[in-house]
């Protein structure tokens, strides 16, 4: 840390020497402007325009035009003097506070008398930005501050904006994140930046690092239509600011405490649905405190927070799944009702900035997170043989000079740095057993090990002109990733998976034999045949990109306002990614050499994406010329990054040795490894485990091909916004607007070599033979005869339409509001649980991709989405903060538990339905039934026009509602310093949140009924009522 503190102080040195050819930082800063004019109405140019910052007694100057407009760029955040003043006329000094991405309108009148003669305004944060084209909303000092927020991230604030929702992880790394779904999406597409800094995981998507919570000044998120200036991003764009040092000594000290006793049961904890009636261990503190002062008044000031984290927690396991795997103790299982997951974290920022003079300061941040914790890869369907350990050191820094070269000019230089080692690991090194229908497993963790890492170093550049009635603005920004991989072990050990749940083996159902009166479980879990598929792993699982990556952007944007009513924004922007593709890998992997060697069109090499040009268009018209009703719109293309989960199955496949399945038994007569034994005739604690043949050079008979299509292509969106605003008041304002989202280039995995069914319907019982239509080739080839072949393709879509309707007012008569109604749809094409973003989208059928019935609503959407937020200020000192979110039910895809299509793995496998019966979702689904039959028939059905697939998400889980609430007491002593005790309430309404997580496959038992909490693998929704209490002093 001390080495890269003195990098970024020589850093900031050497720019200061080079500051004619410095860049600007535009997504850190807000902006002032606006026309002066006479008591006449006319113009007045030549006025001379000063904004000082209160805080650190820092000065701009500008000098309005001709035709009386002026503005001032790259203002660091903070409440501002503004004082205008022209011979002959009477100065009028304002007071302003400017929030991050704002641009504020101080428009002024002069009157005639003496220079010397200052009239005074107070102003306000003006909830109409008279300029604003984008959709965005500003989260304030003040609900950072005072709003309730449970694992003091952040991010959760983002939920208050208009079309944002919370979202499940979307990976292991991002559990303990708030996940925020923007506009139909899953979360991983959205950017952030830490003072202009990327903060973006290049592996998974989504953010790396969490701030201390004391550091945090503001943040504003930009959910559709950013300007030019903003990139990497087909989703959302936050901008984040940590706090800085002033000529006032300010700080904070805190502690928050939660116990067992403020936890309320959650529904499977209560014995009326399963569970012990006891409540799950829980033990939480959190404290640390924050530091401002002036190191050198007017010149040097110093910030530092600190925060610490200790949680004794644990993750109540589903009744069904703990009573299933009791049953499987004979075999291996160790089920626990609850599962201990304690977590120990650090996070600390420190930051120095340093006034040269009036037109040129910088500053240097650094933030840290590090953070270790037990089981968090446990879902509530495992036991203790499942567990895990994960360890994580995150970092970010900045330094960045701004430059003020003239009254019209404005740049500065931001240099950032990110590192990121995450390592996800078990202690237990054991087979992974599965069963059919409940998802209950015992075993390693399929997720481990695993080792992901970055590190980055940023070069921005932004430059701001402003010319008359245009603002300029154009920049680059530069990214490179010398180490960007790590490694993966899917299924580190071996996986053995039976056909039935343990209850239904033990049951001993009379339902097999030619006449289906036999026990089809004679031995239990020794029975032959119980165990329908195995198999097992190996090789180099590392998937650094060779080389690294690059990633460079271009911009320019023009804010031209035409008068004083209408302002249009023209911006095109340019990204190019350098090898986040995988290309410089390609030429070695395995499945390419093998589909050239069979001549196969997709053995082409794909190219880093250079046609990736954005253009954008915005407009804000004043309808009245007054600012209080503003009619705004605009359209644009937005391009994301290709992250490196997409090819890292590919590039795993051009290491020396290949991480692959070196074998993978589906089939009664295929043979287990080192055994001699038939796979139909091996029987589970009887027979030896088979023997896990060595890493290969070649992939093997029967391996998974992994492949990236040769015109992979970066995602993409076309954004449309069309708004009004409306000043009801002085402090509020009324908002609604129309957004569109058209998403194109998504990833879909196609398999382009699924098995081939043949039913033969003469034989007695019908048979089936199969095969797949690349087998032939490759044998005549001479190369090893691959299983599936997994294409990544830049091939889905998605679209989603929604009417945002906002109402916020700044603290009047003690109290504030924000509220938001959302009324939306989000659709896509059939892709589980990340249809829009994310990545390894499958279709229900491989041949029959573009299936109209695969087309439906996504995971996250909602049909309506509320939420409400206010801060009141009460009598004595007391204070009440209030959020509360509702959504509408989410919808779940249907499944079947059997290979329906015979398509072997690699696909969502519909559930068929009589066209006749459309909710027949059984017809086929039998629990324990004879499923190659059940499959032959279904097969019949469709190629007869009688069935057809249910479609994507179809079925609807539950409604969403969480209420949570701040309660204070302030106490104020002397001038300026204050402790605030209060009380945090999440989820008051105790309700039990299922969201869309109910079990979806017909032959289970609970087909239909909840199988966990919404978001699952997420901590950022309390699963019932949860409490704590808390000091905090303030000065």
């Amino acid at each position: 840390m001390k080495r890269l503190a003195y990098i970024l102080l020589i850093g900031v040195l050497a720019l200061r020497v080079g500051s004619g050819n410095v860049f600007a930082q535009a997504t850190a800063s807000g902006t002032i402007q606006g026309t002066v004019t006479d008591t006449t109405g006319a113009v007045v140019s030549g006025a001379q325009v000063v904004a000082k910052n209160k805080a650190t007694d820092s000065t701009r100057t500008a000098t309005t035009s001709d035709t009386g407009y002026y503005r001032l760029e790259l203002l660091p955040i903070g409440t501002y003097t503004v004082t205008v003043s022209k011979t002959g006329f009477a100065g009028v000094a304002e007071t302003i506070e400017i929030l991050i991405g704002q641009t504020a309108t101080v428009n002024v009148e002069l009157k005639t008398g003496s220079v010397s003669e200052i009239i005074e305004v107070t102003s306000e944060t003006l909830l109409v930005d008279q300029l604003k084209t984008s959709v965005s909303q500003s989260i304030t000092p003040s609900e950072v501050e005072e709003l309730p927020m449970i694992g003091r991230d952040v991010a959760n604030l983002a939920y208050l904006a208009p079309g944002v929702k919370a979202a499940d992880s979307y990976d292991p790394t991002k559990n303990r994140y708030a996940i925020l779904s923007v506009n139909g999406q899953d979360g991983r597409n959205v950017n952030v930046t830490v003072n202009g800094v990327d903060n973006k995981d290049n592996t998974v998507g989504g953010p790396v690092m969490q701030l201390p919570l004391e550091a945090v000044q503001e943040f504003v998120i930009s959910t559709q239509r950013f300007s030019a200036a903003n990139g990497r991003s087909q989703g959302a764009a936050i901008n984040m600011i940590t706090k800085s040092g002033s000529n006032q000594w300010h700080g904070s000290a805190f502690g928050i405490f939660r116990d067992q006793a403020l936890n309320s049961l959650n529904y499977f904890e209560k014995t009326a649905n399963g569970g012990s009636g006891n409540k799950s261990p829980y033990s939480r503190q959190v404290f640390g405190g924050s530091l401002g002062a002036p190191i050198i008044k007017d010149k040097l000031f110093g910030f530092f927070a600190l925060e610490r984290q200790r949680e004794h927690t644990s993750l109540t396991e589903s009744p069904t799944a703990y009573t299933e795997l009791l049953l499987a103790k004979p075999i291996g299982a160790q089920p626990a009702q609850v599962i201990a997951t304690p977590f120990y974290e650090w996070r600390y920022n420190g930051r120095l900035d340093y006034r040269f003079n009036d037109k040129e300061t910088a500053y240097i941040s650094y933030t840290s997170q590090q953070n270790n914790g037990n089981n968090d890869q446990s879902d509530g369907f495992g036991d203790l043989t499942g567990g895990n350990f994960t360890k994580n050191h995150l970092q970010v820094a900045n330094a960045t000079l701004n430059s003020v070269l003239s009254g019209s000019l404005v740049n500065s230089f931001t240099f950032g740095y990110q590192f990121w080692n995450n390592v996800i690991d078990s202690t237990q090194k054991v087979p992974y057993v599965t069963f059919n229908n409940v998802s209950e497993w015992f075993g390693t963790n399929a997720n481990v090990p695993q080792q992901s890492y970055q590190r980055k170093f940023q070069f921005r550049d932004d430059v701001t002109k402003t010319i008359r009635q245009h603002t300029l603005n154009f920049g680059v920004d530069f990214i490179f990733n010398p180490k960007l991989g790590g490694f993966f072990e899917s299924n580190s050990t071996l996986e053995v998976d039976f056909a039935d749940d343990p209850s239904v083996i033990l049951s001993h159902p009379m339902t097999c034999g030619p006449n289906n009166n036999q026990d089809c479980y004679p031995n239990g879990f020794a029975t032959p045949g119980a165990v329908t598929s195995m198999s097992a792993s190996s090789g180099n699982p590392y998937f650094d990109m060779p080389g690294g990556t690059k990633q460079l952007g271009l911009y320019f944007q023009d804010d031209w306002k035409i008068n004083r009513r209408l302002t249009v924004n023209l911006g095109l922007r340019w990204d190019k990614d350098y090898n986040l593709v995988g290309a410089s890998a390609i030429t070695k992997s395995r499945t390419y050499l093998e589909l050239l060697a069979i001549g196969s069109p997709y053995a082409a090499l794909p190219h880093d994406d250079s046609k990736n040009f954005s253009p954008r268009i915005g407009f804000a018209y004043d309808l009245t010329g007054k600012g209080t009703h503003i009619l705004r719109g605009g359209f644009g293309l937005y391009y994301g990054n290709i992250f490196q989960n997409i090819p890292l199955f590919m590039i795993q496949q051009a290491n020396p040795t290949i991480y692959q399945g070196v074998f993978s038994l589906t089939t009664p007569a295929e043979m287990v490894p080192g055994t001699n034994i038939q796979l139909g005739n091996w029987r589970y604690g009887v027979d030896p485990f088979p023997t896990i043949p060595p890493p290969a050079t070649q992939l093997t008979g029967g391996a998974t091909g992994r492949l990236m299509d040769p015109k992979y292509r970066n995602p993409v969106t076309e954004e449309f916004n069309l708004g009004y605003q409306w000043a009801l008041f002085k402090n509020s304002v009324f908002e609604a607007e129309y957004v569109h989202t058209l998403g194109l280039h998504e990833n879909k995995t196609i398999n382009i070599n699924p098995l081939v069914p043949v039913d033969n319907m003469t034989t007695n019982p019908p048979s089936t033979s199969t095969y797949r239509p690349l087998s032939a080739a490759f044998a005549a080839a001479g190369v090893p005869v691959l299983g599936r072949v997994m294409n990544e393709q830049s091939i889905n879509r998605s679209r989603y339409d929604g009417f945002n309707f906002s109402y916020r007012q700044r603290m009047t008569h003690h109290f504030s509001i924000n509220a938001n109604y959302t009324l939306s749809s989000s659709r896509g094409w059939s892709a589980g649980s990340s249809s829009t973003s994310g990545f390894r989208n499958y279709p229900h059928d491989p041949v029959n991709p573009w299936n109209p019935l695969d087309f439906g609503y996504t995971p996250q959407d909602e049909r309506h989405h509320i939420t409400f937020s206010g801060i009141w200020e009460l009598p004595w000192g007391f204070q009440v903060s209030p959020i509360l979110q509702f959504g509408t039910a989410r919808p779940y895809d249907l499944t079947s538990s059997y290979d329906v299509l015979s398509r072997g793995t690699g696909y969502f496998r519909p559930v068929i339905v009589p066209i006749n019966d459309p909710t027949n979702y059984t017809a086929f689904n039998v629990a324990s039934g004879n499923t190659k039959q059940e499959g032959i028939a279904a097969r019949a059905c469709l190629a007869a026009g009688q069935c057809r697939e249910v479609g994507y998400d179809t079925v609807r889980g539950d409604a969403f509602f969480q209420l949570d609430t701040r309660i204070a007491k302030n106490i104020r002593f002397k001038e300026h310093y204050n402790v605030q005790l209060f009380f945090q309430a999440f989820n008051l309404t105790n309700r039990a949140n299922f969201g869309n997580n109910f079990y979806n496959a017909p032959a289970n038992g609970k087909f239909l009924q909840q199988a966990g909490f919404i978001n699952p693998s997420s901590t950022m929704i309390p699963r019932s009522f949860n409490g704590e209490f808390g000091a905090r002093f303030t000065f």
